[in-house]
């Protein structure tokens, strides 16, 4: 019996003293930090790649575009870009337009405006609509549709369509 005894009290002081020991190494977990920040940065400057199309004459087109965009609050953006481009019919163009947006998390869908030049038919403007989606930290895709009305022929007025890439910084 005096065994029994003993036995019954080393289990309870195991119990008890190896509950103290588990109490010593209680883990807490820090709370999740939550990262407030909203979507993609689309202030700044950036530079593209682009390949397009366009009627009048029908023509496909690689082009480049340099840019830069300001958040004028949270949702509205103001910007400027200028872009040269390679005409499939041996001719080249160039425009600087300006180009208001409204950015929705990591898309924005905007309207441009501006003034060009081709070297086969003369002085345009262009105007137009585009929208484009971040993909990664910096990085964005691009559509944009543009009619090209031409200053000097009515007739060399071109619809041009777009697909590219941006770079942002």
């Amino acid at each position: 019996m005096r065994t029994l005894k003993l036995a019954l009290l080393a289990t309870a002081a195991t119990v008890a003293f190896s509950s103290a020991t588990f109490a010593a190494d209680l883990i807490v977990s820090e709370p999740a930090m939550i990262d407030n920040t909203v979507g993609f940065d689309w202030e700044g400057p950036y530079v593209g790649l682009w390949l397009g199309g366009q009627t009048t004459p029908s023509v496909y087109s690689l082009g480049a575009n340099l840019g830069v965009n300001v958040m004028l609050d949270q949702s509205l953006l103001a910007g400027f870009e200028g872009e040269i481009a390679w005409l499939s019919d041996s001719s080249y163009q160039g425009d600087i337009e300006a180009k208001l947006g409204f950015v929705a998390d990591v898309a924005l869908i905007y309207a441009h405006v501006g003034v060009g030049s081709n070297s086969a038919t003369g002085a345009f403007v262009p105007v137009g609509v585009g929208a484009e989606f971040a993909v990664a930290d910096n990085v964005s895709l691009k559509a944009e549709y543009t009619y090209q009305w031409d200053f000097d022929n009515a007739a060399q007025s071109a619809h041009v369509g777009k697909i590219g890439i941006n770079f942002h910084f």
